[in-house]
């Protein structure tokens, strides 16, 4: 008997459209061949209990089976014969109706395609499968109150400020260049025309080709902003990837996080409505005595703050010394202050802003208090 012939009989075995004859002729075979039986019999449970949407995963499979099933029907001389035939197999089925074995082609357009998903779904599942490669990540971290410095596979450098942490493919294969970030870092990337960089943080995607640029995102912060220094990028919001906004060199976006984009002008109004902006494109700022933008001051070990809530001056200590700030009056949070830092202590610091300010301080080792 044919191999294919056996997984014909098998087919129509499962399928209900096997005969008497046919079936007599499958018995007689497993008869001599009990190997076939196991087979039979784990394939029969997987007809049972298949879910049919996995024969679709094969439909290629499925196509040329089929047309190897028609040759076999229309040329049976022409397929090889891989199975001895026990005494009696052949005979029984020579002896079957002529309509019967003829008419195999009409009925492999109906039956045997729903059968042959059977038989493909237990050669697939028999078959060893290679796991997918993982891909391996790098992540990189930096501690309250300690920086560093990354080159990426590219070639791009990554500065990373304090409490920060970059994920990263280890390979950077793929079309896209892409890292996540969670906290600050400045980024020089490499030129790569053919393969975008795009860094991923809480409300934003940015995507770069070349350029210099420094992105904040901190998760216990109410904004994300990133800040372009030299080049060009493309913005676009998580909440709103059809938007997106590019921005040219000395250009400034903060993004309120987990809030639907209103986009405003530099001075943070939206004329056409009275809700609160959640968008701000504006410019980099500048302090009279650096020439680089204040927001990467933190890259030159500048600690720097232009017109900053107490609050988020408060986070930036924290970070940059290793701290912890708590201010028991809510109503100094809100005041603004300007300043820049250089290899000043943490006493000095809080001194210069107890001193601009209208509040007092007590350092207790780690812990910082600030009442009014």
């Amino acid at each position: 008997m044919q191999e294919e012939q056996f997984w014909l009989l098998v087919s129509l075995k499962l399928s209900g459209e096997a005969t008497e004859e046919e079936l007599a002729a499958l018995e007689a075979y497993l008869q001599q061949y009990p190997e076939r039986g196991l087979q039979l019999e784990t394939l029969h449970s997987i007809w049972k209990g298949a879910d049919p949407a996995a024969g679709s995963r094969k439909s290629e499979s499925l196509d040329r089976h089929l047309q190897r099933f028609n040759a076999l029907l229309v040329e049976p001389a022409a397929v090889s014969t891989h199975l001895a035939e026990p005494a009696g197999v052949s005979a029984q089925l020579a002896d079957l109706p002529r309509p019967l074995r003829m008419n195999r082609r009409a009925w492999a357009m109906t039956g045997l395609a729903a059968s042959l998903l059977a038989v493909l779904l237990f050669a697939y599942l028999l078959t060893p499968k290679k796991p997918k490669p993982q891909i391996a990540q790098n992540t990189i971290t930096t501690k309250p109150g300690s920086k560093s410095k990354v080159q990426l596979p590219d070639g791009s450098q990554v500065w990373l400020n304090a409490d920060s942490r970059i994920t990263y493919d280890e390979s950077f294969r793929g079309p896209f260049r892409e890292v996540k970030l969670c906290g600050e870092a400045f980024f020089d990337i490499a030129k790569d025309k053919d393969h975008p960089f795009i860094i991923h943080a809480a409300s934003i995607d940015v995507k770069v080709l070349g350029t210099s640029l420094n992105v904040r995102s901190y998760r216990n912060e109410k904004n994300t902003e990133a800040v372009l220094i030299n080049g060009s990028i493309e913005v676009s919001l998580r909440n709103n990837p059809g938007k997106k906004i590019v921005l040219q060199p000395n250009e400034k976006i903060v993004v309120e996080n987990g809030s639907k984009p209103i986009v405003t002008d530099a001075q943070g109004a939206d004329l056409k409505t009275d809700k609160v902006p959640v968008m701000v494109l504006g410019k980099a700022h500048f302090q009279e005595t650096d020439s680089i933008a204040t927001e990467v001051l933190w890259t030159k070990n500048k600690l720097a703050f232009d017109q900053e809530t107490l609050e988020n001056v408060a986070s930036k200590i924290e970070r940059w010394y290793g701290v912890k700030v708590s201010i028991r009056d809510d109503s100094l949070k809100g005041t603004a202050y300007s300043g820049v830092f250089e290899d000043e202590s943490l006493a000095q610091v809080m001194e210069a802003l107890r001193l601009t300010g209208n509040f007092r301080y007590s350092i207790n080792k780690k812990e910082i208090t600030i009442t009014r």
